[in-house]
């Protein structure tokens, strides 16, 4: 998400507190034009922002603006040492009671991608989990999350969205459409024209699983419309929101298309997927600071590929070339501007970090391990002040 030009501001005349310590900064008995202000606030982290919204009510109504909220988050997704970028995982955890029987659930803990890129494995567990229910992750953009409150049946039975930043969390109403003992997928993303966020829910039946409804959530105007035209496919196995789009790999993975679905308009159409060399084995999309991308995995080894522009068939580059290690299948979950990839293999338990030299991999000694459920998917996300309540 792109956020425009912060628009002109009158300077304040409310002067600042005798000392005021902002992370390093000290305004002592001086004026400071709000532009200045906003600029300084605009490359602090959440947490710090939160503390200081003690500071005055001036400082309070910045913070909260739309503008400042757009800056911020512009910022911290640009960070070229990811100071601000986060990584969520999914744990299972169980309690056994006196009477012998034992309650699972699953809750979330997070992890800093400096640190897991500098050599460094810190873990914070994220409080959100009640006895006996599991939340799963359904989409993310822009450090919001879609989340599900999953009783062991397998049935949805509420919809959240919820920024872990800000520790917010908002119940959305129920979209109309039964999901019970029907297999479904979801989507969440940005629709820049729209300046929304919006949830695509995808529901098929048994036993053909071709797609039977599809709606779509509003946090602006918070409410669930239904899509009444779409084509006759196949429900999809994970999907990905990229460029306002909700693209998927229908039929397989045997062509070399993508379908995709702009909620913005209800369009649906195709993009084109690289063509792999020999026989895959395993396709998968997936998404890095807001490009389509995938991998196609064989005996040997995994491509990893990115389309470095999107819509143009022609721009779809390999990145690097991953020998199959420990046979595990393995998938990015984070490509840096200097095509360092972050990876997660199948099982869950380890994450790799490799680096390209001169078309090599290498695997440090000093693994960073993440105990994430298997065929759970880590989920990278930006600390961002966005709010899950609509606007």
């Amino acid at each position: 998400m792109e956020s425009s030009p912060s628009p002109p501001m009158k300077t304040s005349t409310r002067r600042a507190a005798a000392t005021t310590s902002i992370t390093g900064l000290i305004i002592d008995n001086s004026v400071l034009p709000i532009e200045l202000i906003f600029e300084i606030l605009i490359r602090l982290p959440v947490k710090t922002l939160l503390k200081m919204r003690s500071v005055s009510k001036s400082w309070i109504s910045l913070i909260s603006t739309p503008e400042f909220v757009k800056a911020h988050l512009n910022f911290s997704a640009n960070n070229r040492e990811f100071a601000h970028h986060r990584v969520l995982s999914i744990r299972s955890g169980s309690h056994t009671h006196d009477d012998g029987h034992i309650t699972r659930w699953k809750y979330f803990r997070t992890f800093s991608l400096y640190a897991i890129l500098y050599g460094e494995s810190p873990c914070f567990p994220v409080e959100l989990h009640n006895f006996g229910v599991s939340y799963n992750v359904l989409g993310s953009c822009d450090g919001l999350f879609v989340i599900s409150k999953t009783w062991y049946d397998n049935d949805i039975e509420n919809l959240f969205l919820w920024n872990p930043s800000i520790r917010k969390l908002s119940k959305l109403p129920y979209s109309g459409i039964d999901v019970r003992k029907r297999r479904f997928a979801y989507g969440f993303g940005y629709i820049e024209c729209q300046n929304d966020y919006q949830i695509v829910e995808i529901v098929a039946s048994k036993p053909s699983y071709l797609i039977a409804d599809i709606t779509v959530y509003s946090l602006r105007n918070s409410s669930w419309k239904t899509i009444q035209e779409f084509p006759s496919i196949s429900l999809p196995e994970n999907v990905k929101f990229v460029k306002g789009k909700l693209h998927w790999i229908t039929g397989g993975g045997s062509g070399n298309n993508a379908t995709w679905f702009n909620p913005g308009n209800e369009k649906f159409g195709n993009v084109a997927l690289p063509n792999p060399s020999g026989d895959t084995f395993n396709w998968k999309l997936v998404s890095s600071s807001g490009n389509l991308c995938m991998t196609c995995a064989y005996r040997n080894k995994t491509d990893v590929w990115i389309m470095k522009e999107y819509g143009l068939a022609e721009s779809w580059t390999i990145v690097g070339s991953i020998p199959k290690f420990v046979n595990k299948v393995v998938w990015p979950i984070f490509i840096s501007h200097n095509d360092e990839i972050l990876l997660q293999d199948v099982s869950g338990l380890v994450w790799w970090y490799v680096s390209r030299d001169d078309d090599s991999f290498d695997r440090p000694e000093d693994q960073t391990r993440c105990e994430c459920d298997r065929g759970s998917e880590l989920n990278l996300y930006v600390e961002s002040l966005v709010s899950p309540n609509s606007p």
